[in-house]
C-alpha cells in the first residue's frame, strides 16, 4: 500500500502541466444547487495545480462571483468584453483590463453584468470572447444561469450558447428528491444542447435520503439517461467559512470534505489523471 502511495505522489509530480485549453462550462436544472461553489472550488483547483484560470461570471439573472470572492471596484466584466466584442475590437488587452486578479490567488475572474446589456449576445460575439480567452488561459470556468428548458427558450439565450460551445459541461443537481426530479425533467434539453455532460450531485447527506448514493444512483438509472461523474457531499461548515473569509479563503487552513471531493473531481475528471489514491478515495466516497 505505501509502496503504490509513493509511486502515485511521483508519478502526479512528473506529470506535464500542459494542456489544450479548454472552456469549462458549470450550470444546473435551477437555482440554489451550489452551482457557483462548485464552479469557484473548480477553479481554485486547477489554480493549485498551476494552471492560468480564468473565470467568467455569465448568470446574467444573478452574478455572484465577484461577492464571493469579496471583490470591490470592479471592472465592467462581461457586458464590456461584449459590447467591444460587437465593435470586433476584443483581444487580449482588452480581457486583462476588463478583468481583476483575486487576492492570494493565480484566478482572474471576469466580473457578471450588474446593469442592463447594452449589447444583444450573439453565438459569434461569444465565440470572439472564448477564443480570446483561451489563447490567454488554459482554463476558462464560465459560471452559468439554469438551463432554459424548450419553452423558455427564445431567439437567443446566453446560456444555451455558452452550453454548446463549451468543451466540457459539469451539470450540478441536488442530491435531494426535488433536485433529482427537477433534472430529470430538463435531461433532455440538456442532451439537445451537449451530448456528455458531467453530471454532479452536491450536497450528498443521507438524512435527506437514507442510503442516498446508491438510490440516486439507482433512480437516475431507471429514468435518466445521464451518469453520475460525482458525488459531493454536504459540508455547510467549510462553505460557511469560506464564504466569511471570501472564496479563496477556503483554500487555507485543513481541507474539508467537500474541497476534497472538488479536488479529486478535478484531477480525475477535469484533467483525467486519477492517481491510485484518487480512485481509492472516490470508491470510498
Amino acid at each position: 500500500m505505501l509502496e503504490t502511495l509513493v509511486r502515485s505522489i511521483q508519478a502526479a509530480k512528473h506529470q506535464s502541466k500542459s494542456t489544450e485549453p479548454k472552456l469549462i462550462a458549470v450550470t444546473s436544472p435551477h437555482g440554489s444547487t451550489g452551482k457557483t461553489t462548485i464552479a469557484i472550488n473548480i477553479a481554485l483547483e486547477l489554480a493549485a495545480e498551476k494552471y492560468k484560470v480564468l473565470l467568467i461570471d455569465a448568470d446574467l439573472v444573478g452574478p455572484s462571483v465577484a461577492n464571493y470572492f469579496c471583490l470591490s471596484e470592479l471592472p465592467a466584466g462581461l457586458a464590456g468584453a461584449l459590447r467591444i466584442a460587437s465593435q470586433n475590437r476584443f483581444d487580449e488587452f482588452q480581457l486583462e483590463r476588463l478583468s481583476i486578479q483575486v487576492p492570494k490567488s493565480s484566478i482572474v475572474v471576469l466580473p457578471g453584468a450588474l446593469a442592463e446589456l447594452t449589447v444583444e449576445p450573439t453565438e459569434e460575439i461569444l465565440s470572439a470572447i472564448n477564443e480570446v480567452a483561451k489563447k490567454a488561459y488554459d482554463f476558462v470556468i464560465v459560471d452559468l444561469g439554469s438551463v432554459p428548458t424548450s419553452s423558455k427558450i427564445q431567439k437567443f439565450n446566453l446560456t444555451r450558447a455558452l452550453i454548446q460551445q463549451a468543451d466540457q459541461l459539469v451539470l450540478v443537481a441536488s442530491a435531494d428528491p426535488v433536485g433529482i426530479f427537477r433534472l430529470l425533467a430538463i435531461e433532455a434539453s440538456i442532451l439537445e444542447l451537449n451530448t456528455e455532460p458531467i453530471l454532479v450531485i452536491n450536497r450528498l447527506r443521507n438524512s435527506v435520503i437514507p442510503q442516498a448514493k446508491s438510490e440516486i444512483k439507482a433512480t437516475l438509472s431507471k429514468l435518466g439517461s445521464i451518469e453520475v461523474a460525482a458525488f459531493l457531499p454536504d459540508d455547510p461548515i467549510q462553505v460557511d467559512q469560506a464564504t466569511r473569509d471570501g472564496m479563496a479563503g477556503g483554500r487555507s487552513g485543513r481541507a474539508g470534505s467537500l474541497r476534497s471531493s472538488v479536488a479529486i473531481f478535478a484531477k480525475s475528471v477535469i484533467l483525467g489523471r486519477p492517481s491510485a489514491l484518487d480512485s481509492r478515495v472516490a470508491k470510498l466516497g
